[in-house]
């Protein structure tokens, strides 16, 4: 966020145009901006500004971001006219910023053609526009329906007449029902476009509306079951609010990077990984607490999922709630691609607290769209926001460039590609206005936050390290303790591993790794070490526990495809490579826990965690590995060096290092006296999700927390 004593602007200027730290230009850049909205010679600043675009394309998104702010009849026209630009970054950035502005008259048009576009470029036309819809309604509302009036006309494309839809759909105007009352009914209109206008009418108390959907709600298919929920959203404000009427903190946590249940059954699969698992401990943890009446959990899933949340009641002071997102031309299988369905999250996120206790905090973790739809849905229903603070993106940048994979040239292609630009701002922005700030123990670049003081009583910051479920792993412990229990079912994750194990390693022990088929988990990194030490090769067996097998997602596929390249299919057993897939989180347990003890005559004892990163934020796969007693080999970057012991309880590796070295130095480091002991002790005693909860309840009180 902006400094006082740089929100001049010939300093800020300055730094842009010589400057080639890329986080030292992300703070230029917010300095200028905040100068530009106080400056007191517009004229000098636009022209410096003009100057300042010309130098290259970083220095042209910041003196966006500042024209933006600055109060100047010219801007508008410069700033509609990067619309066309042909950089698509800088096009975007400014259909971004435009939000920023009053209403442009001819900028509506080129909007809307920004909305067609899909991904996040969608996502900021959509927010620009229907904020200028509501500061100046009739007028910009009636300019945008007759833009998408003439898109319709000339656009066959399922997926850009849906994106016109849902851009309908968030307009007030009465104007707007007609239009999707048409398309909503057209039984030869896309699927697509149907659902996104049935979803719309959900929101929108018309007679006509309700009477069509009910209609639909009654056909046996999947725009059905859009138009059931859609009908329960318009019965949504007849129905009295549950509440129970208790003191007791009602608390919800949400995160759409996974699938959740209780079991965590997709667990490593797709974007379910440690967050989601971190979700569901927490939540069984916090609903442990007798001073928490309530603990709501929100995860992603399919339209089917929403339908059964509303018929499924609370496990006793726990819920958990569904928002489905995403259709055929437009799946939202990554992260970048959910962007666009930010008016379909936010009714998702609204419907799933309009349907269960009154929340006092509702608490979020990522720069992404569920986070930004949440901050509009929270305002709405009057919650207050607890946010866990990373300097992510603003860590991955600085250690990319400290890699020497990124340069303030080559910036603009991972901007395009990750939205860090955006994704920086969102995090600064929720920083300086949410009321609960809960802070990594290792958020170093805290100076670059505007943090609350800490006798501020409507704002806190605690620093909260994560938890896991210490307790699950010592029930795998015991089960595993119990000769009885190596009778495992078929389909045990054990039992899988030992049949897929030939008898010709089975006196070897096990390298283990578990999380997503990501690129940033570092898996093909781990199997490129492996596969290329012939001496770890003959000396362990590597297991990879992750990722969907039978159905992957295009970026599971890409890690795949890697990992065939460094092992042929048909070399992988006899190898000593094995893939087990994604596995629920007690399987985990299990599986790191008989890597550390043994496994009978399948493996040894004496295993290996590594997880292939380049960088944790915290790693809550490594402090489960710890707490069942194997050396961890993990990144010195983030979290791993707050609990890692260099050198005794694991190998700490550092970026541009090979892992092969160090996978070596943790098998040395197995039958160190004591160190299991160690590693069990400091998760147990720092790292619980029990302790994590019991701080996060401290900082969830109205009352203010210590720090």
């Amino acid at each position: 966020m902006p400094s006082a004593d740089t929100t001049r602007p010939h300093v800020a200027l300055d730094r842009i145009g010589r400057s080639t730290e890329l986080i030292e230009l992300l703070r230029a850049s917010a300095d200028l901006a905040a100068a530009a909205a106080a400056a007191v010679d517009p004229d000098a600043l636009l022209a410096g500004l003009g100057e300042l675009a010309g130098i290259d394309r970083f220095a042209t998104l910041a003196a966006i971001e500042a024209m933006a702010e600055l109060d100047h009849p010219a801007v508008d026209r410069q700033l509609t006219g990067y619309l066309d630009h042909a950089e698509p970054l800088i096009a975007r950035h400014a259909a971004w910023r435009l939000r920023r502005r009053a209403p442009i008259p001819g900028a509506v048009d080129p909007l809307v053609r920004h909305a067609t576009i899909g991904g996040i470029d969608t996502m900021h036309a959509h927010r620009t526009l229907r904020h200028w819809c509501a500061i100046g309604p009739d007028r910009v509302s009636a300019e945008l329906i007759g833009a998408a009036d003439r898109s319709l006309a000339e656009l066959d494309d399922p997926a850009g007449r849906a994106r016109l839809v849902d851009l309908l759909g968030v307009v007030g105007h009465p104007g707007v029902d007609d239009r999707l009352l048409r398309v909503a009914a057209d039984e030869d209109e896309s699927r697509e476009a149907r659902t996104a206008a049935i979803g719309a009418l959900g929101e929108r108390p018309v007679p006509r509306a309700e009477k069509l959907l009910r209609s639909l709600a009654t056909t046996d298919d999947d725009l059905g079951v859009h138009a059931a929920i859609a009908v329960d959203d318009l019965d949504a404000p007849r129905r009295p609010r549950r509440d129970t009427g208790s003191a007791g903190l009602r608390v919800a946590q949400l995160s759409l990077a996974g699938e959740l249940d209780r079991e965590l059954s997709r667990g490593g699969r797709g974007d379910t990984g440690g967050v989601a698992s971190l979700l569901v401990s927490l939540g069984d943890a916090l609903a442990r607490r007798d001073d928490i009446d309530h603990v709501l959990t929100i995860g992603r899933g399919a339209v089917t999922d929403v339908v059964a949340d509303q018929l499924m009641p609370d496990d006793g002071n726990q819920a958990y709630g569904t928002v489905a997102f995403g259709d055929g031309s437009r799946p939202a299988t990554s992260p970048s691609a959910g962007w666009e369905h930010l008016p379909t999250v936010e009714r998702g996120i609204a419907r799933v607290l309009r349907n269960r206790e009154a929340i006092d905090v509702l608490h979020l973790r990522m720069a992404d769209v569920g986070t930004l739809a949440a901050l509009t849905v929270a305002g709405q229903q009057d919650i207050e926001l607890c946010f866990s603070l990373a300097p992510d993106p603003h860590n991955v940048i600085q250690s990319m460039q400290q890699r020497g994979e990124l340069d303030r040239s080559s910036f603009i292609g991972h901007a395009t590609r990750d939205h860090v630009w955006f994704r920086a701002r969102l995090v600064e922005h929720l920083a300086a206005q949410v009321s609960r700030l809960a802070l990594f123990p290792r958020t170093t670049d805290h100076d670059f936050f505007r943090l609350p003081d800490p006798s501020d009583r409507a704002r806190r910051a605690v620093v909260v390290s994560e938890g896991i479920d210490v307790g699950m792993i010592r029930r795998a412990e015991a089960q595993l303790s119990d000769q009885g229990s190596r009778a495992e079912r078929p389909g045990d994750v054990l039992a899988d591993l030992a049949a897929r194990i030939p008898p010709s390693r089975s006196e070897l022990p096990l390298l283990v790794s578990v999380g997503r088929l990501s690129p940033v988990k570092g898996m093909d990194r781990v199997v490129r070490a492996w596969a290329e030490d012939s001496g770890l090769r003959r000396s362990c067996t590597l297991v990879i526990a992750g990722g969907s097998l039978i159905d992957p997602s295009p970026t599971e596929a890409s890690v795949l495809a890697t990992i065939r390249e460094l092992v042929a299919d048909a070399d992988r057993a006899n190898s000593g490579l094995i893939l087990l897939g994604g596995r629920p989180r007690n399987e985990i347990a299990r599986l790191l826990v008989a890597a550390a003890t043994g496994h009978g005559r399948s493996w040894a004892a004496g295993g290996v965690y590594v997880d292939g990163a380049y960088k944790e934020e915290f790693g809550l796969a490594v402090i489960e590995a710890m707490a069942a007693g194997l050396v961890v080999t993990a990144p010195d970057a983030g979290g791993p060096p707050t609990y890692v012991d260099h050198g005794d309880t694991g190998i700490l590796v550092s970026p541009g290092d090979d892992l092969g070295p160090a996978i070596r130095r943790a098998f040395e480091l197995v039958d160190v006296p004591g160190r299991a002991r160690r590693a069990r002790s400091v998760v147990e005693e720092r790292y619980s999700i029990d302790t994590m909860a019991d701080r996060l309840t401290e900082l969830y009180r109205p009352e203010p927390a210590l720090l």
